[in-house]
């Protein structure tokens, strides 16, 4: 699938570049990625995230903390339990566990969503000021610099970076 998509990726490039004498396309790139990180709201976007993240912790350690207790109560007391009593804290542990892997699985969920939801506004900011420096400078199209994607690099791109750092007046 990753194969793929390089070559898919590659071969769309080399026709763009072959076609780009005959049309006058301008190509730049930018990392997209240093932009975000770079932004002011970035920061902001992020203590939020983290927070929801550390509550998120707070409430799963003391649900861990619960079953660690019960169940090291249950290591202890088991052989002196009738079967029944065994049989039923060892059906409360077995639903805690479950709670528990339940819990967890969706916090990570909440914790996504609440991330992107943060990030959203950032994310639409730093496509704005790349789409109004790319029109000011007529370029035709705009690479995204990514690392875990094969990047062709025709001569001659233009890093857009600079330029959007400029627009949005920081100085990082």
């Amino acid at each position: 699938m990753k194969t793929t998509l390089k070559l898919v990726i590659v071969i769309a490039f080399v026709a763009l570049c072959g076609n780009v004498s005959a049309q006058n396309i301008k190509l730049a790139h930018i990392n997209f990625q240093e932009l975000i990180v770079s932004l002011p709201e970035y920061d902001s976007a992020q203590v939020k995230a983290d927070k929801v993240l550390k509550d998120l912790q707070e409430l799963l350690n003391e649900m861990e903390v619960e079953f660690n207790r019960k169940n090291d109560e249950y290591q202890k007391n088991q052989e002196s339990w009738t079967e029944l009593v065994r049989q039923a804290k060892m059906e409360e542990l077995t639903s805690m566990y479950q709670r528990l892997q339940t819990r967890q699985q969706q916090a990570g969920e909440q914790y996504q969503q609440e991330s992107d939801k943060l990030m959203q506004p950032v994310i639409e900011k730093a496509h704005k000021a790349i789409d109004t420096v790319a029109k000011e400078q007529n370029i035709t199209y705009v690479i995204v610099d990514n690392p875990q994607i094969l990047l062709f690099k025709a001569v001659g791109t233009l890093d857009l970076l600079p330029a959007v750092k400029k627009h949005l007046g920081i100085n990082k």
